[in-house]
C-alpha cells in the first residue's frame, strides 16, 4: 500500500482484497445454507422422535416376520405400530389390529 502511494487502506481500490473477500463471502454463504436447510427440517419435525429400540428374542421374531412378509424394514413396522397406539382413561396401552402396509 505504501509503494502505491496510499495513507489508508481503501477497499475499493483494492482489486485482489476485493475478490478475495467476495470469495470468503461465498463460500461463507455455501457453508451456512446447508445448516439454514438443517435448521428448517428440524423446525418441521420437533414432534418426531428419533430412538434405538432393542426388543428381546420373541418379540424381534415377530416384528422381523411382519417385516419380511409385508417388503417393510423392521423400523418401518414399529414406527406404524407406535402411530396406532391408544392409551385407555385406566393407562393401559393398545393397539388395535391393522395391517401393515407402505
Amino acid at each position: 500500500m505504501t509503494a502505491a502511494g496510499w495513507s489508508v487502506y481503501e477497499p475499493e481500490r483494492d482489486a485482489q482484497g476485493s475478490v478475495w473477500a467476495r470469495e470468503r463471502e461465498e463460500r461463507l454463504a455455501g457453508a451456512l445454507a446447508p445448516q439454514a436447510v438443517s435448521g428448517e427440517r428440524q423446525g418441521e419435525e420437533v414432534d418426531e422422535l428419533q430412538a434405538e429400540v432393542r426388543l428381546s428374542a420373541a418379540p424381534s421374531r415377530l416384528v422381523q416376520t411382519v417385516a419380511d412378509r409385508t417388503g417393510l424394514r423392521p423400523s418401518q413396522v414399529l414406527a406404524q405400530l407406535a402411530e396406532r397406539i391408544v392409551v385407555g382413561e385406566d393407562g393401559t396401552v393398545s393397539v388395535p389390529p391393522f395391517t401393515p402396509s407402505w
